[in-house]
């Protein structure tokens, strides 16, 4: 009698210490789930926000649609960039039309230069406006990430996106 109540003593024991632990584990916040949810809310919201209109081969910024941008979408770069979790930044990326090459050859800068150059435009568009992070960078991709369903040669091309991506 005392070997089975031993037994059941002890099995109420490991019972315990496995249900103890496992609460443990689903109390601790998951930090990784946190910011993949920001991340993925940030990015829904700042889509809708591009800045479009560029000039074929410019990185002037093309006032009207600046002007418009500024008013409806800089509180909502700003507020992601107040909330910005650690690791993460929000890219400024300039994007290209397909016509020319990606790579300068000869006088044509390329695709990658003239985006690069749309994103620190609008880089420091917000950084004038009062809007400024160590936690906001630039980066030019050229064509390689068009409009879906949009005619890679189309001006729409022409634009500057917001992203959260990691560090």
């Amino acid at each position: 009698m005392k070997k089975i109540i031993g037994i059941i003593f002890a099995a109420v024991m490991v019972f315990t210490l496995a249900c103890t632990s496992e609460q443990k584990v689903k109390d601790q916040p998951n930090v990784t789930a946190g910011a993949d949810v920001f991340v993925g809310a940030s990015n829904d919201q700042l889509s809708k926000y591009p800045i479009a209109g560029f000039g074929y081969k410019s990185a002037a910024l093309p006032k009207q649609s600046w002007d418009k941008w500024a008013k409806v979408a800089s509180p909502v770069v700003k507020e992601i960039l107040d909330k910005m979790p650690e690791g993460y930044v929000l890219q400024v990326t300039g994007h290209t039309d397909g016509r020319g090459p990606e790579s300068p050859e000869g006088k044509k800068p390329g695709n990658v230069k003239i985006s690069s150059d749309r994103a620190k435009t609008v880089y420091g568009s917000l950084v004038k406006s009062g809007i400024e992070s160590k936690n906001l960078t630039y980066k030019g991709v050229g064509s390689n990430e068009p409009l879906s369903g949009v005619d890679p040669k189309d001006p729409e091309q022409r634009r500057v996106t917001f992203q959260v991506v990691p560090k």
